[in-house]
C-alpha cells in the first residue's frame, strides 16, 4: 500500500465517523418519510400501534409510547407545531437536528401539557412571531420531530390515537406547510457501509451543504479536503489518484466496524451500561456515531435515561439458555416522575417475537405482582415460569440485551446515586 492510500485511509476513518450520523439521518428520512411524487416533509406520520418485532422504524424502539414523527424542512418559513392539552399525560416531541443532536423537547417535562403553539424556525430566519407562539430555533435546516405519547395499557391505545391526531403542523398563516423532496435512489437502497468511496464523498458533501455543521467544526475540512470532502468548494474526481479512493474504500469498512464495536465512552454499574453524553454530543464524534448506530433518536438524560445490559451478574453474556431475575428491593424501586420499563432486544437491537406478545415490563404492566415485602421480581427466560406469568419477560433462545428506561428520572438517577440492580442468573432453582 502506498503512503497516499494510507493517508487517505487515516483521513477516511475520521471523516466516516464524523459524517456517519448525518448520513444515518438522511437514510432514515429516505426510508420513513411518506412518498407521494417525492418525500413528503412537514407532516406527521402517526404510528397507531405500539412497536413490535416487525417494526424496523428505529433501532431499540420503546413499547411504552405511541410514536409519531415528521421530517421538517425549515430552510424557508417557520413550521408551526400545534399541541393539544394532554391533561398531564406524558408526552414529548423531541427535536433533533440533522447531526442527531437533540436541541429541544416540547412536552410534559419542559413545556407542560397545556395546549400551545411552537414555531420551529431555521438557523437563518430573521422574521418575527406573534407573542403567543413560542420560538424554537433549529441549528440545521433539516429537523426530525420525534413524538412519544404514553400508553397506559392496551385499552388506552384508542384514546392515544385520538390525541395523536391533534398534533399538527401548519404555516404561520395556518395553511399546510407540506413540501416535497426528491428521493435519494442511492441512500434509499444502499447501507451506508456499502457505499463506494465516490458515493460516500458525494453524498456527504451534498448533505453538509444542506445542513452545515457549527463554525468551530468547519476547520475539519482543511484535512478532509485531501479526500475531496469539502462541501464549500466544487467537488471533482478528475485526475484523482486512485490510491485515495482505495484508502477511502478501506476506511468505510473499518470505520463501520469501529462504530459497531465501540463502547469506551460508556460507564458500567451492576452490568448496566450508560452514558451522560446521550442526546447532545458536542465534539464527541465517535459517541455521536455509536448512538446513531445503536440508539438513533435517544433523548437527553433529563427527559429519559437509557441503560443497556448485555451481561449477567457474573459478567457472562445474556442468553436464553439461562434463566434470570431482575430484583428490585422495596426501597430501590425505580424513582421517576413519569414511568419506567425494561425491554428485551435481539443482537440487532430489535424486538423479538414471543407467545405473550410482551416485549417489556414496567410500572404499567397489567397484573404485575409485587412480593409481600413490597419488592419486585422480573423473570427473564425463554420458557414460561410456572405460576409467574404476570412477571415473565420472555427472551429468545439465543443472545439478547436489555434496555432499562427511566422517563423523567428523579435527581438520584440523574446524579448517579441510584443503582439499577444487576441481572442475576438463577442457580439451582426450578420455576
Amino acid at each position: 500500500m502506498s503512503s497516499i492510500e494510507n493517508l487517505a485511509y487515516s483521513i477516511g476513518l475520521q471523516a466516516y465517523i464524523y459524517g456517519y450520523p448525518l448520513l444515518v439521518v438522511n437514510r432514515t428520512r429516505q426510508l420513513t418519510a411518506p412518498i407521494e411524487n417525492g418525500l413528503v416533509l412537514n407532516q406527521f406520520v402517526y404510528k397507531e400501534e405500539l412497536a413490535n418485532p416487525a417494526e424496523k422504524f428505529i433501532v431499540s424502539p420503546n413499547v411504552d409510547t405511541l410514536y409519531m414523527y415528521a421530517w421538517l424542512d425549515v430552510s424557508g418559513q417557520p413550521v408551526i407545531l400545534h399541541v393539544p392539552n394532554t391533561h398531564d399525560r406524558y408526552y414529548t416531541v423531541q427535536l433533533l437536528d440533522a447531526w442527531t443532536n437533540t436541541f429541544a423537547n416540547i412536552g410534559r417535562r419542559k413545556t407542560g401539557t397545556a395546549k400551545g403553539r411552537f414555531a420551529i424556525v431555521g438557523p437563518y430566519w430573521k422574521g418575527t412571531l406573534p407573542s403567543e407562539i413560542i420560538r424554537i430555533t433549529a441549528p440545521t435546516n433539516t429537523v426530525w420531530a420525534l413524538g412519544r405519547i404514553l400508553v397506559r395499557g392496551d385499552e388506552d391505545i384508542s384514546r392515544v390515537r385520538e390525541l395523536q391526531k391533534q398534533f399538527i403542523f401548519t404555516t404561520l398563516s395556518g395553511n399546510s406547510p407540506i413540501v416535497k423532496e426528491h428521493k435519494d435512489n442511492i441512500l434509499s437502497t444502499t447501507a451506508i457501509e456499502d457505499l463506494s468511496a465516490i458515493e460516500f464523498i458525494e453524498i456527504l458533501n451534498r448533505e453538509i451543504r444542506k445542513n452545515p455543521p457549527p463554525l468551530e467544526e468547519q476547520m475539519l475540512f482543511q484535512t478532509f479536503k485531501y479526500i475531496r470532502i469539502n462541501p464549500f468548494e466544487s467537488t471533482t474526481f478528475q485526475n484523482i489518484n486512485l490510491d485515495i479512493l482505495k484508502g477511502v474504500n478501506r476506511a468505510i469498512k473499518d470505520a463501520a466496524n469501529i462504530i459497531k464495536s465501540s463502547n469506551q465512552f460508556v460507564k458500567a454499574r451492576n452490568g448496566w451500561l450508560y452514558s451522560n453524553k446521550i442526546g447532545v454530543y458536542g465534539a464527541d464524534f465517535l459517541v455521536r456515531a455509536v448512538v446513531a448506530y445503536s440508539g438513533l433518536g435517544a433523548n437527553v438524560k433529563e427527559e429519559s435515561i437509557y441503560q443497556r445490559s448485555f451481561i449477567d451478574d457474573m459478567g457472562e453474556e445474556l442468553t436464553g439458555k439461562q434463566k434470570y431475575i431482575l430484583h428490585f428491593e422495596k426501597d430501590n424501586l425505580p424513582e421517576v416522575d413519569a414511568f419506567w420499563s425494561v425491554t428485551v432486544y435481539n443482537v440487532d437491537f430489535y424486538l423479538i417475537k414471543n407467545i405473550l406478545h410482551r416485549y417489556a415490563i414496567g410500572d404499567r404492566t397489567k397484573g404485575l405482582t409485587y412480593n409481600e415485602n413490597g419488592s419486585l421480581d422480573i423473570y427473564m427466560q425463554h420458557e414460561m415460569p410456572k405460576g409467574k406469568e404476570s412477571n415473565w419477560l420472555p427472551v429468545p433462545k439465543g443472545n439478547f440485551n436489555l434496555v432499562m428506561r427511566y422517563y423523567q428520572p428523579n435527581f438520584r438517577i440523574l446524579n448517579g446515586s441510584y443503582q439499577t440492580p444487576p441481572v442475576k442468573k438463577v442457580r439451582h432453582i426450578c420455576f
